[in-house]
């Protein structure tokens, strides 16, 4: 399985002469004064370009390259900033990405966290954004400076007591003339999207998605944030990533993959600055230096305006010109000086986790835009490709271990090779060590062919055709160029070099930094430290609603053309064809030649409880004479992806790939089901690690979260409920499930495709199955049946809880859907909701809160208004709190719900459905029992909505019971403090799945144990 892949790229140090360069420029010019306008300008304009020339900056690009499928184009204003444009027109709208080269990388060693925090306090206005009054409140915001500066100083606990209160205090008010979240709600009003950032070890990028006729009103905002940050809430907002940094605590992955940069890089701040920060830092922010930070990279030869989708150069250069190509360039200094220490031996660590042990092995490469990056990303590709590389076969298909898998990472100055593999409990880890070097032995050794080079090739064509579908990928490529300092010549030849890649190039790469100096990091059960932060005391802002600054105002005062919402109409954009099997949903792929086949049958483990077994057996098996093995090389090769869903309530089946080879992919799908080779030693590995994975899913915080969260709800009917026991898996007759799979097609089911051909050229094609049986009609969905509130708790030592809340209904009239919808929105539709707001926002009370109104798939399904936290423990009774008092009896405030319906209206206007996902939206409806696209009348009915329509819809839920889950520390939450909320019941993991007893461990092997003893002395020696 891939953790997600991460395309970094390599940073080329930047010159320490700007300076000098500068001078010397100054130093060629006449000795006369420039004593007029001109001369001072043609002065100032001669130092610009000095700057400029020395800022690594692309080169451009006005007409795109030949056989550039993107049609890049790049373009530099005056001021340096660089300009990306990949022109699509699918939809009215254009996904708008700024970057900075700079990141965690660059962070102070004593204020890790401080590009990320800088990151989210860009979200906070300025001195005419989200505030009413700048003047009033800039003295409150200095003496914040002071405070924080006074805080980094403090010699003792009650120093930095009395500090904080005073924050506090200043905090509260600064708060009367903040305007929280404007950007966001502004933004919301112009049809804006996606509004969101992330920050990374090289790069900080600011994401929008942009409705065509907003580029001047978003560029215009975009100017003002980054020229004139007002650092408003800061005290607040901190605490926002206090919430995240409980987030990383809890998270198993998070901890382990720190830890292993840390022993790859112990000296440079890819291994040493965690993103985040450390728990030592944040607790005394850098203010100061988060200000320098800055002032020092945030500076337009710094950065790119990366825009794909229905824009041009034409359109866009001379809005950007007059907005963001204002920012004044700076001279770029150098980041401080890192250590790359190499690694001397077998680097040995470990890390105690709380779900699944396990081992990660991994190795230095090269930095992003080396030579050998192409044929190390194609060796990862042959040791992992999720279907038959080296890992995938010897120890995934085989079932040697619960899952192995192998990532790159190519960061601006390093990079490193990562293979890993989840244990059973009774495997020894050294034993999963040595599977792991088994398969780099192999791969060293040269134990795969040219063909499989090949067939990488090709599904990295189909990766390319999917990239180009989407505006996400699009800016995403163009940004990763950017913070590589690669030119777009380069990036078109790095892909070009992907394709070259032979058989040789592998081996010499593969021999040539897989040695013996790496890192082997064990994962073993155990419980974490959780280090602890104090929950500060933060008076909450009063926040009003119908606050709006000036300059907000005057954005939405913009003229713009307005769009017309386009709807989907049978015949012209999808159609429905009767197969024997069921109805056919069909759209045409007008972009390439890819296609995607999809059979779903409302048929799932709630009716039979073995089917999901059986589909998993069957992924692990051939058919006929053909091996596992050989299947999945088989449909790699065709660039074919064939993936099994399974659930409480359905099941299917889906096939993907290039249209020239769907005939053969759909034939071999078929003898797959028709002719399954399915044997009782298969069936046995996959039992003993389907239920080792269970008995993980019992430690991890995240699963238990979401398992707890529907037994509250559902009750006996939770959809964890509605599987297999152990014991039914492990007395699973071989025969039984064979019949499973083979019956599997012949029951009735809809197909869904998406491809370059018509419904009627492919339907004699795609039919599954023969003499279909009828399937029951699929479970309505029904929540717990209690009176007044009640909390379900789940105890587990974590930094954080995670908070569930459901408020039912009995299923309502079709005609309340637009009232959903629109609560909805007012509820948590962006950062500038009710929910969001309230408890993130003035209170710092969770790092997520969120909330919505779910109407069910069918019309016969329970209503709910459904909503959660993610809150640092000890915070949680006052956060539950505040959130029921926020969806229970509060009246509605006209200008959010007035903010709420313009959102919506402008997001119908320019939002349009991926042609890839019509066939999914048209199924959808269908179940829904809508004959047609349903958008038009819903978006009219919501323009139509007043309040006093809405405030009866919000008061039923007034009256609903509400069911309240939390899974969290007892003595951190303390269980007092929230029964005064509602009463408590205590749960245990085991009773919210359907899992029963777990069967007695296995022995490790004595063999295992004795090499576990040999292992000992030699990885404590190789310790670091």
């Amino acid at each position: 399985m891939h953790p997600r892949r991460r395309w970094s790229s390599s940073l080329l140090h930047l010159s320490l002469a700007l300076g000098s360069t500068a001078l010397a420029l100054s130093a060629c010019k006449p000795k006369e004064p420039a004593n007029t306008p001109a001369d001072a300008a043609a002065a100032a304009q001669q130092g610009v370009d000095g700057i400029i020339a020395n800022s690594k900056l692309p080169p451009a690009v006005t007409t795109p390259i030949t056989g550039d499928k993107m049609g890049v184009t790049i373009h530099r204003l005056a001021n340096g900033l660089s300009v990306y444009i990949s022109t699509d027109r699918q939809k009215p709208r254009f996904n708008a990405w700024i970057a900075v080269r700079t990141g965690s990388r660059n962070d102070p060693a004593n204020s890790t966290g401080l590009a990320h925090y800088l990151e989210h306090m860009l979200f906070k206005g300025t001195d005419r954004l989200a505030t009413t009054d700048a003047a009033a409140e800039r003295p409150h915001l200095e003496r914040i400076r002071e405070l924080y500066g006074k805080l980094r100083e403090a010699a003792s606990d009650a120093d930095r007591a009395a500090i904080v209160a005073e924050l506090d205090k200043e905090n509260l008010a600064s708060g009367q003339y903040a305007v929280p979240n404007e950007l966001s709600r502004t933004y919301g009003q112009l049809g804006i999207t996606g509004l969101n950032a992330f920050t990374s070890d090289d790069r900080t990028v600011y994401i929008c998605d942009v409705p065509s006729n907003r580029l001047a009103a978003w560029s215009t905002m975009e100017i003002e944030r980054f020229t004139k940050p007002a650092w408003r809430q800061f005290f607040t907002e901190i605490e926002a990533v206090y919430e995240e940094k409980n987030l990383s605590l809890d998270s198993p992955w998070t901890r382990t993959n720190e830890a292993m940069m840390l022993a790859l890089f112990p000296a440079h701040p890819y291994g040493t600055q965690p993103t985040i920060g450390t728990v030592e830092h944040l607790k005394v922010p850098a203010y100061q230096d988060m200000i320098d930070y800055f002032e020092r990279w945030y500076v337009p030869n710094n950065m790119a305006v990366v825009l794909a989708g229905d824009i041009d150069p034409a359109t866009a250069l001379p809005a950007l010109e007059k907005t963001l190509g204002q920012m004044t360039p700076k001279p770029l200094s150098e980041p401080e000086a890192a250590e790359l220490r190499p690694l001397a031996g077998r680097v040995y660590k470990e890390v105690q986790v709380e779900d699944s042990q396990g081992v990660i092995l991994a190795w230095h490469t090269v930095p992003t835009s080396h030579d050998d990056e192409p044929a190390i990303v194609v060796m990862d590709w042959l040791m992992d490709n999720a279907t038959s590389g080296l890992l995938n076969t010897e120890l995934e298909l085989t079932q040697k271990v619960p899952d192995a898998g192998s990532y790159s990472g190519f960061e601006n100055e390093a990079g490193y090779w990562v293979v890993q593999a989840t244990a059973r409990d009774d495997q020894s880890l050294e034993d999963v060590e040595a599977m792991l070097q088994g398969v780099v032995k192999k791969l060293k050794a040269g134990e795969f062919t040219q063909a499989e080079i090949d067939a990488i090739v090709v599904n990295q064509d189909v990766n390319e055709k999917r990239r180009l579908e989407s505006n996400i990928g699009r800016v995403a490529k163009m940004t990763e160029s950017f913070i590589a300092r690669r030119s777009w010549a380069d990036e078109l030849r790095r892909d070009q070099r992907l394709r070259e890649v032979k058989r040789d190039d592998v081996l010499r790469v593969a021999n040539k930094y897989l040695g013996d100096s790496f890192v082997a990091l064990y994962k073993k059960k155990g419980a974490q430290e959780i280090p602890k932060i104090e929950k500060p005391k933060i008076t909450p802002i009063q926040v009003d609603a119908s606050r709006q600054s000036a300059f907000a105002k005057e954005i939405l005062a913009m003229q713009a053309p307005e769009l017309e919402p386009a709807w989907l109409v049978e015949g012209k954009d999808y159609t429905h064809t009767p197969l024997p099997a069921g109805p056919m949903i069909a759209a045409v792929n007008k972009r390439n030649d890819l296609f995607s086949l999809e059979y779903s049958f409302d048929r799932g483990s709630r009716g039979e409880r073995l089917l999901c077994h059986a589909l998993d057996l069957l992924d692990q098996s051939g058919y006929g004479e053909t091996s596992v093995e050989d299947l999945k090389r088989q449909l790699f090769a065709l660039g074919t992806d064939v993936s099994f869903s399974c659930y409480a309530e359905g099941s299917g089946v889906t096939i993907s790939g290039i249209d020239r080879n769907m005939e053969k992919s759909v034939e071999l799908v078929r003898a797959w089901f028709t002719s399954p080779t399915l044997t009782q030693e298969n069936l046995d590995k996959l039992t003993e690690n389907a239920i080792a994975e269970r008995k993980n899913q019992l430690d991890n915080s995240n699963f238990l979260g979401w398992a707890a969260s529907s037994y509250a709800q559902r009750g006996k009917d939770s959809p964890n409920l509605q599987v297999p026991t152990n014991k039914q898996l492990q007395t699973a007759a071989l025969k039984k499930l064979d019949q499973l799979v083979r019956e599997f097609p012949n029951h009735q089911h809809r197909t869904l495709y998406f491809g370059p051909r018509t419904a009627d050229a492919v339907k004699d094609i795609v039919a599954f199955g023969a003499k279909h049986k009828k399937v029951p009609p699929r479970a309505k969905v029904r929540y717990r049946s209690q009176k007044g509130a009640r909390i379900y708790f789940l105890h587990r030592e974590n930094a954080k809880a995670s908070v569930g809340i459901n408020l039912p209904l009995a299923p309502q009239a079709n005609e309340a859907r637009p009232l959903a919808q629109a609560y909805g929105e007012y509820l948590g539709g962006d950062m500038g909701s009710l929910i969001f707001q309230e408890i993130r926002e003035t209170r710092g009370l969770a790092y997520s809160a969120w909330g919505f109104v779910n109407p069910g798939q069918l019309r016969e399904d329970d209503w709910a208004l459904i909503g959660g936290m993610g809150t640092q423990a000890d915070k949680t009774p006052e956060a539950l709190a505040t959130f029921l008092e926020l969806i229970r009896g509060r009246p509605l405030e006209a200008s959010r719900f007035a903010s709420a319906k313009t959102s919506i209206d402008q997001e119908y206007r320019s939002s349009r459905i991926d042609p890839r996902w019509i066939v999914s939206w048209v199924e959808s409806w269908d179940l829904r029992g809508d004959t047609s696209d349903p958008r038009p009348w819903l978006r009219e009915s919501i323009q139509k909505l007043e309040g006093a329509q809405l405030e009866p819809f919000m008061q039923r839920f007034d009256k609903a019971p509400i069911i309240i889950s939390i899974v969290g520390n007892r003595d951190t939450i303390g269980l007092d403090a929230i029964k005064k909320i509602a009463p408590v019941t205590e749960l245990k993991a085991e009773e919210i799945v359907g899992y029963g007893p777990f069967p007695k461990p296995k022995a490790q092997p004595k063999a295992a144990a004795t090499d576990a003893k040999k292992a000992a002395p030699a990885a404590g020696a190789a310790k670091q």
